[in-house]
């Protein structure tokens, strides 16, 4: 086959791809608004089928429902400080990139109407965070120094959530389902991280630091958490919020 029709194969295959990606993405919005039954824990059901039917489109996102990609999830910048007695330590994370986020599991979820409330339980295996760091101090009576790639290896995640759920009255009079105020939290398990290149690669110092960051990774975290926090709240918002929206009030009243 000739280079000029091999390309041209080749860049048709990724066009299709595309657009069955687009296409699914679609789909994937439109199927949100079935979830119309006069059962709750048929809702609940149809609810975390959402859920698990929304992992394949996280590294598109879906437009219909303006939800950007979410894996990998981009963060710019993070900025740490620890400043206690012999150990003050200043460091600068950029081009962050977290994957891992694709592969959670729905735990729990409950649409409940008298308390007027939404709970969702997600549980993700392992997530991993790379990027680039400066980090510039002291620990005890040793100048800290060292730039370069750095990784974070979190196992064990757990999410949970609420979100109040309104009545919302349409322009026909009929009233909706709204869901509002999403709050999610997460903890970890297990947490390591590895800045490589301190000291300019000397083995026993870098050790001997790194064995401090991850002693104290949970106060790194703690930087790390408010922005993973805000997309995982968007996404459940946005998805819980367009299944919701459509089902009728008195339909999810039904006992």
């Amino acid at each position: 086959m000739a280079a000029g029709a091999m390309t041209m194969t080749v860049g048709a295959v990724v066009l299709l791809a595309a657009m069955v990606t687009l296409s699914s993405a679609t789909e994937f919005a439109q199927q949100l608004r079935k979830c119309r039954v006069d059962n709750k824990e048929k809702l609940n059901s149809c609810l975390n089928q959402t859920l698990h039917d929304l992992r394949p489109f996280l590294p598109t996102g879906i437009p219909e429902l303006s939800l950007p990609p979410l894996e990998p999830m981009q963060i710019p910048s993070i900025e740490f400080r620890q400043g206690q007695g012999a150990v003050t330590i200043k460091s600068t994370f950029t081009q962050v990139k977290v994957t891992g986020l694709s592969n959670y599991s729905t735990t729990s979820i409950n649409a409940d109407p008298v308390q007027q409330v939404l709970t969702v339980g997600l549980h993700v295996p392992e997530m991993m965070i790379t990027g680039l760091y400066k980090l510039d101090g002291r620990l005890f009576l040793f100048p800290v120094r060292g730039s370069g790639d750095f990784w974070a290896n979190f196992k064990g995640v757990d999410a949970t959530g609420t979100s109040q759920l309104s009545v919302e009255t349409q322009a026909d009079g009929s009233d909706r389902l709204r869901v509002t105020n999403t709050d999610i939290d997460f903890t970890i398990e297990h947490l390591r991280m590895h800045l490589s290149d301190l000291f300019n690669g000397d083995p026993l110092l870098g050790r001997a630091v790194n064995r401090f960051i991850n002693d104290n990774g949970r106060e790194i975290l703690r930087e790390v958490k408010p922005q993973v926090v805000v997309r995982l709240n968007d996404m459940v918002q946005k998805v819980m919020n367009d299944a919701l929206s459509q089902l009728p009030v008195s339909a999810f009243l039904v006992a």
